[in-house]
């Protein structure tokens, strides 16, 4: 079975989006826990954290999916309309945390923004991986 024609039924779609919902929120309650414990002492409050990881979850997984869906079906406009909204939604937290922590000591700090660059870059080179090679079909 090809992905590409199984992705482009719509009752597939609807599932492939629920279940990535769920992943989003499971993801996101256990980072505010890993907020919790690190950033709570500096100043970062972990109910406004996780308030906003909630209320972006179910847009943010909705438009990394359908981003998804229209690199497999070669959709490339409609590809980067939903990676810049997935973009803009997944720094949101992390420019909270940024925002409201204060006297957070260096390798803490340092810690936070190689990680934002490390999951930032294998999630962009994946895009890229899987763009270029549904361009070549």
């Amino acid at each position: 079975m090809q992905v590409a024609k199984w992705v482009k039924n719509e009752r597939h779609q609807k599932l492939i989006e629920r279940w990535w919902i769920g992943i989003v929120i499971a993801w996101d309650v256990l980072k505010t826990f890993a907020v919790d414990k690190t950033f709570s002492k500096y100043g970062v409050n972990a109910y406004i954290y996780f308030a906003i990881v909630i209320s972006i979850a179910i847009p943010y997984a909705i438009t990394t999916a359908k981003m998804f869906f229209a690199i497999i079906i070669n959709h490339w406009r409609k590809a980067s309309i939903y990676g810049g909204i997935a973009l803009v939604l997944h720094f949101v937290p992390d420019i909270y945390i940024l925002a409201t922590a204060k006297s957070v000591p260096k390798t803490i700090y340092d810690s936070f923004i190689f990680i934002i660059a490390v999951f930032t870059y294998f999630g962009v080179r994946e895009v890229y991986r899987k763009v270029k090679e549904h361009r070549k079909k």
